[in-house]
């Protein structure tokens, strides 16, 4: 089985091999069917998908095993109760087992509703499960959406400061 080059010391081996295991459909099938779990808020059906040694590497931290996945799931979940998931751009892109999926979530967070890109990489295991699970998505860029539309003291304090940390970061950008 062949390695491609995303080794290095926080990322695990990819295999790209697509010689043995998974076929291409067999992987997008498993995408899919994690993704409707997933929108469906299913913390079951969500961990059924993952190897017992399976992790997520999402942006609150890298959550390995199922009991720290159904964690992360459940406090999602309690976070925001709904949500949809929308193909956009790519969509689903499979090539042995590994596979990516490009998308975008619409949730309330705090009563706020948010929208945003999200990208994730499957790697899935000779048996169709999820061994590895990294989704990315600009953290600072929904937390501003949040504070922008949060009422009352709290929301004034989170606005400032994230706009500050924004403003910081666009820094000689604008002119």
């Amino acid at each position: 089985m062949s390695m491609m080059g995303t080794e290095g010391p926080d990322m695990p081996p990819v295999d790209t091999s697509g010689g043995q295991g998974l076929s291409e459909w067999e992987a997008r099938g498993i995408v899919e069917r994690f993704a409707k779990a997933y929108e469906a808020r299913d913390v079951d059906a969500v961990l059924e998908m993952f190897a017992d040694d399976g992790d997520w590497r999402v942006g609150p931290g890298t959550f390995t095993g199922k009991e720290a996945v159904r964690r992360l799931v459940e406090w999602d979940v309690s976070l925001s109760p709904a949500l949809t998931s929308t193909e956009e751009g790519v969509g689903i892109v499979a090539k042995g087992n590994v596979a990516f999926r490009e998308h975008r979530i619409e949730q309330l967070i705090e009563g706020v509703p948010t929208a945003y890109p999200v990208m994730s990489v499957y790697e899935l295991n000779e048996a169709g499960k999820i061994q590895h699970l990294r989704s990315y998505y600009e953290k600072l860029g929904l937390m501003q959406q949040v504070a922008n539309k949060l009422p009352g003291v709290k929301g004034w304090f989170f606005k400032k400061t994230i706009n500050m940390i924004v403003a910081q970061g666009e820094k000689g950008l604008k002119k």
